[in-house]
């Protein structure tokens, strides 16, 4: 039987983009099919539900969910098991499922619990905000809280900032309220050498957004939230005029209300360059996933655990956002965060195509959540 760490290797060795992790889910079905799970595979395309069943029918379900996709980045660490298919586990997840996986075992070995036991593996949770739903989504649309009696979950995510050993744990909200937004600026091409005789969309664009940003700062300053423009496109010659441009950008804060106020603002800033430089302008705004709230009675349940295994921190409210909230806003959930810094030294963030962590955190983390999963099991 691997290890933990082995485990995390080699699905770190493996990693799929969302709603494409066939040999991921197929793993992961393998190794708790074997433990005797009862396995429930396709669940949003790629996901899976694995049940332990417990010793009281009917008493719902406690789960432990954790994300298996990866990004679309070359990795570029040294590590003798960094991928090679272009693309990368560069935020973590196959450590959260490793752990999910070395908790799964630990359930099958110990006395069985009251209530059911589900490990989620959820395909695709870093899909962006638009047409296509992310993998939490998608599971709540096919109902697999109901389908399969779900009445409490827990999740972790690895945080580069915290010193591996340590749970984080948050009181209320731990995740931010997201979305997305584009920004398109229609003008009129000419020729560069004649830049008066058209109607400079790129001009328009970049513009607005060095505009937004100082708006921003000036009108909603020292406030919890975040706005990143990161594309801009324009142009389709060196010596033409560009007739259209596009900016798209997120959005994080701390309630649905105050996403929206920031998007006003945004489109307020817009829509006045815009008038300026005698474009048009249309400016969209895409939910995502809403903010992720802590149960106070599995973080009150948490911290008592974790403080006797001398691990537990409290942290504070992440403005990053997760697709959790689907879950969460549905039933009871908690989510943690797991400290992978080794000690005094600095390791690139998430989403860098040099992103690492310290694997001692791993079985801390599992011995953690087991604990935890196993008390909410059995909890009255």
């Amino acid at each position: 039987m691997m290890d933990i760490i082995e485990t995390r290797r080699l699905l770190h060795q493996h990693p799929e983009l969302g709603y494409e992790e066939h040999w991921t889910s197929q793993y992961i079905a393998q190794r708790l099919a074997e433990l005797g799970y009862e396995i429930h595979e396709k669940l949003a395309h790629t996901g899976i539900v694995a049940i332990w069943r417990g010793a009281i029918p009917d008493l719902g379900a406690v789960a432990y969910r954790a994300d298996m996709d990866a990004l679309p980045i070359v990795e570029k660490t040294d590590v003798p098991f960094r991928s090679t298919n272009g693309c990368m586990h560069a935020c973590g997840h196959d450590s959260h499922m490793a752990v999910a996986i070395d908790v799964a075992e630990k359930v099958a070995a110990a006395p069985r619990a009251k209530r059911d036991i589900a490990f989620v593996f959820q395909p695709n949770e870093e899909g962006a905000p638009g047409e296509i739903p992310s993998g939490a989504d998608l599971m709540c649309r096919e109902g697999v809280v109901e389908r399969f009696g779900l009445c409490k979950m827990v999740a972790l995510h690895s945080d580069p900032t915290l010193e591996a050993g340590v749970m984080g744990i948050c009181q209320g909200a731990i995740w931010a309220e997201s979305g997305r937004f584009t920004l398109e600026f229609q003008g009129e091409s000419a020729h560069a050498a004649y830049p008066e005789r058209g109607r400079d969309a790129l001009w328009a664009a970049s513009q607005a957004v060095c505009a937004i940003y100082a708006a921003l700062r000036r009108t909603r300053p020292a406030r919890p939230e975040v706005v990143s423009i990161c594309t801009l496109t324009a142009g389709n010659a060196f010596n033409v005029v560009a007739d259209h441009a596009q900016c798209e950008g997120i959005i994080r804060a701390t309630s649905r209300a105050e996403l929206d106020a920031i998007f006003h603002r945004i489109e307020t800033v817009a829509k006045g360059m815009a008038q300026a430089t005698e474009t048009e302008l249309v400016a969209k705004l895409y939910y995502g996933a809403s903010a992720v709230a802590n149960d106070d009675k599995i973080v009150a349940i948490a911290r008592n655990i974790w403080s006797a295994l001398g691990c537990a921190k409290d942290v504070n409210m992440n403005l990053a956002a997760e697709d959790f909230s689907y879950f969460s806003n549905k039933i009871p959930s908690f989510y943690a965060m797991m400290g992978v810094k080794p000690n005094n030294i600095q390791i690139p963030p998430s989403h860098s195509d040099k992103f690492t962590l310290d694997e001692s955190a791993l079985p801390i983390a599992s011995e953690a959540m087991f604990q935890l999963i196993m008390n909410l099991a059995n909890d009255d």
